[in-house]
């Protein structure tokens, strides 16, 4: 008899992940800073250039580090190029979701583009989880075979 199970969410993992959220918005915010405040670019082609520097780190940190991803985990026809491209589908629907609040807030509404980025990036982090978690480095369900029959 074969029993399957979904592995929960570990502790172990939502604080890793929470680290690598916290340095990839870390690498998202100081490119945002140093191309908005000091170069003057736009606030939308800021966060397309902030986006691209954080999702390269961000794959790796959550590849190696927090789902300690390999193909014996998700199955040996996944490669980590094949990944890294759900990967950057998963990121596209968020940045879509970023630059649609960003120009609804601060370019239409004028209002505090810090304020916005930092309320943004909060529901971001949440939604890249899960897209992480449960599509991009879902592992294959457990089997445990039962010897007693």
């Amino acid at each position: 008899m074969k029993i399957k199970f979904e592995v929960s969410i570990t502790l172990k993992e939502t604080i890793l992940y929470a680290i690598s959220g916290v340095l990839t918005t870390f690498v998202n915010f100081s490119v945002s800073y140093l191309l908005y405040n000091v170069c003057n670019v736009n606030e939308n082609i800021t966060n397309a250039v902030a986006w691209v520097a954080a999702i390269v780190f961000a794959f790796f940190a959550a590849h190696i580090f927090v789902f300690k991803t390999s193909k014996k985990d998700v199955g040996e026809n996944i490669s980590v190029l094949n990944r890294f491209f759900m990967f950057a589908v998963g990121r596209v629907f968020t940045l879509v979701v970023e630059l649609a609040a960003t120009f609804v807030f601060v370019t239409k509404l004028e209002a505090d583009f810090w304020i916005i980025k930092v309320t943004i990036s909060a529901l971001i982090i949440i939604l890249n989880y899960l897209i992480s978690k449960f599509i991009v480095f879902k592992k294959k369900p457990v089997q445990i075979e039962n010897t007693e029959d």
